[in-house]
């Protein structure tokens, strides 16, 4: 006959698992850190990582402005083919923080450029269009500028 007072057998397995989550809670695993406790030493200037030598991931998300986020679409690609997004450019043009700004790998800061976007176009959009080209070649000129994509779906 079984004792209604018996412990279920996983009762072991939820402890350990809760007693892993508090110590990579508390920080016992933390990363840049070694088992030991001590900081891993790092190379400063590494992509990977921000001004203060700390681990960053994903790579200059820190430096981007509050209005882009690093899921937003660079460029659309053909169904069957993932879209080229923030975080992806930044990591092919090997974007990293310094002293506070998004750079490129030549040191060039990096600037963001939205659009407009409109699924009617409204009377005077050539105008729009022609005032926004010249402003991101204005940009071009002093930075390297990311201009956002427009949804085909709604264009």
């Amino acid at each position: 006959m079984k004792s209604t007072n018996q412990k279920p057998r996983h009762s072991h397995c939820l402890k350990f698992l809760l007693g892993f989550s508090i110590l990579l809670f508390l920080g016992g695993l933390a990363p840049g850190r070694s088992a030991s406790g001590s900081k891993l030493s790092v190379k400063p200037d590494s992509p990977a990582l921000d001004e203060d030598g700390r681990s960053q991931h994903p790579r200059s998300l820190i430096c981007l402005p509050k209005d882009v986020q690093p899921g937003e679409v660079v460029s659309y690609r053909s169904k069957g083919t993932q879209n080229i997004t923030v975080e992806n450019k930044l990591v092919e043009m090997k974007a990293r923080c310094r002293n506070g700004k998004l750079v490129d790998a030549q040191r060039r800061e990096i600037r963001f450029f939205h659009p407009s976007c409109w699924g009617n176009p409204p009377p005077d959009y050539l105008e729009i269009r022609q005032r926004e080209d010249k402003e991101v070649a204005e940009l071009k000129k002093r930075y390297r500028v990311i201009v956002l994509g427009c949804n085909p779906m709604i264009q």
